[in-house]
């Protein structure tokens, strides 16, 4: 875990974005707009990244909103359950594997974790995250559409409020476990969807909200 506080700095104009790589690719975002929206109503906002650590994103949110931020790798620690081939403990783990207060976070970057993650395991953590969001909080995520084998997850790196660039990184394949939005409503209990949109690559960025 990789926590830290940013105090809030003045508006810079945002630095060009870093060199294209011929294998990212660019996805302007309708969705994280609003969640940045949500975020800037606290005066400092305490956020969850379950992705790996991606420096330009730590400044990127300690630039724009002086978050206290906790970098919580789920990717790394599924990764090493699937490697193992020690998916079945995977729902006892994530109950227990973030350990902040119930009702202390005010946004949670979800990324493309749930794709990974059977129902049961998807379920657990869907509910702990239910439980760590304030009154008022966001959740951030996207899910894949089509059922197929990953061998990849994206690395999402945020070049500008409404654009992400997506970097793959290798993976042990797993089976993408696809949920329909009805699903994603219902596992996700005391959250609401507040947008939803369908990208071009089948993948459905969404924004839940805690009312």
């Amino acid at each position: 875990m990789l926590t830290g506080f940013f105090r809030r700095s003045p508006r810079k104009n945002d630095a060009p974005p870093p060199a294209e790589q011929t294998n990212d690719v660019i996805v302007t975002s309708k969705v994280l707009p609003r969640f940045l929206s949500a975020l800037a109503q606290q005066s400092a906002p305490v956020l969850i990244d379950l992705g790996s650590v991606v420096g330009p994103n730590v400044g990127f949110f300690g630039e724009r909103l002086g978050c206290k931020i906790h970098v919580e790798d789920l990717l790394a620690d599924v990764e090493a359950h699937t490697r193992l081939g020690e998916r079945d403990r995977l729902p006892q783990f994530l109950g227990t594997r973030l350990t902040q207060p119930d009702d202390s976070v005010d946004g949670i970057l979800c990324w493309d974790l749930f794709d990974l993650l059977d129902k049961r395991a998807g379920q657990v953590l869907a509910a702990r995250l239910s439980q760590l969001l304030r009154k008022g909080g966001a959740l951030y995520g996207f899910f894949g559409t089509t059922a197929v084998d990953l061998d990849s997850v994206s690395r999402f790196l945020i070049d500008a409020e409404n654009r992400l660039r997506l970097r793959p990184m290798a993976i042990t394949p797993v089976r993408r476990n696809v949920l329909v939005t009805r699903d994603i409503i219902k596992m996700f209990p005391g959250l609401i969807v507040a947008e939803s949109v369908l990208l071009k690559s089948n993948t459905r960025e969404t924004l839940f909200r805690k009312p």
